[in-house]
């Protein structure tokens, strides 16, 4: 069986290398902004400049792109709308202007922020209610596939796992954090269902493969809080929980409005794939296996 050919935007990101280090998987092309990115297979291109877009797009000829490029960081959001909507919105509007001229699938990555949080979890017909700029520009992105013949969009939230060379994450801030003696103060107001971002990264292919179109939401298996993953991943490797304080999301004076009781459901997704996301705790064991963690994290490998 022919190899998908996928290329992958924002290539340097934390979810976007976590694709590329599916090797098998697929055929993987990458690009970004960045100049140097290693032995991969990689363009550099602006993804603002449509044209150049488009070039790319026709040249490397790929089965998908999956777009995982985006400013998530929602508090910048809201103090710079123009950039946020640049890396939000325009991008996906470039994307998807070269993936429908050329009937290439266009895969673009969402957010459980595009919910209110007051009934979470969320099915893909839940009505959307966003209270951050970057949910509303999440959700004006989603909007522009809509009109694409090979289209597919992908709710997630919570990411957590190790990515090497893509920064410090949840995961490694807290490990690094408790194991040094130092108290960490964690919300315990919000709740959702983290995604092992490996697991969510097999699944993009997934729908790739089956050629899927439309809506889908991926999370793991778990629905908890925020504090309550703080303490389950300190346990399980045998950190001081005692160090790990709650805190209620409006004591943190955030400039962005966070969903509160958010999480998503994944019945269609399981439905197309065949299997349930894993539970945090199978996360949790596939990261403490994982051989970039364990070269990296040597403390904390099992």
């Amino acid at each position: 069986m022919k190899a998908l050919k996928i290329l992958v935007t924002g290539a340097n990101g934390f979810l976007g290398r976590s694709l590329l280090g599916l090797e098998g998987e697929a055929e993987w092309v990458g690009c970004g902004r960045r100049v140097d990115a290693g032995d991969m297979l990689y363009h550099r291109v602006e993804l603002t400049d449509r044209a150049a877009v488009a070039a790319l797009v026709a040249e490397t000829n790929p089965d998908w792109v999956i777009n995982t490029a985006a400013m998530t960081n929602v508090d910048r959001c809201e103090e710079d709308v123009s950039a946020a909507r640049w890396a939000n919105v325009e991008i996906v509007e470039n994307l998807a202007a070269a993936c429908g001229d050329t009937g290439v699938g266009l895969m673009q990555i969402s957010t459980d922020y595009v919910f209110d949080g007051e009934s979470g979890p969320y099915a893909e017909e839940a009505g959307t209610k966003p209270l951050s700029c970057y949910g509303q520009l999440k959700l004006e992105s989603e909007r522009l596939l809509q009109g694409l013949e090979r289209a597919v969009v992908v709710r997630t939230l919570w990411l957590y796992g190790y990515v090497p060379e893509t920064g410090a994450n949840f995961t490694t801030w807290l490990l690094q954090a408790v194991s040094g003696g130092e108290s960490v103060r964690v919300f315990d107001d919000q709740w959702g269902n983290p995604t092992y971002v490996y697991d969510l990264a097999r699944a993009l292919v997934g729908l790739c493969r089956e050629e899927a179109r439309g809506l889908f939401h991926m999370g793991g298996a778990t629905f908890m809080t925020r504090h309550e993953l703080a303490l389950e991943l300190a346990r399980f490797f045998d950190l001081d929980d005692g160090l790990i304080q709650p805190v209620r999301t409006q004591e943190a004076g955030l400039l962005a409005v966070r969903p509160l009781r958010s999480g998503l459901r994944t019945d269609a997704l399981e439905a197309v794939l065949g299997r349930r996301p894993l539970t945090f705790s199978e996360g949790l064991e596939r990261l403490a296996r994982d051989p970039h963690f364990c070269r990296d994290f040597p403390e904390f490998a099992r």
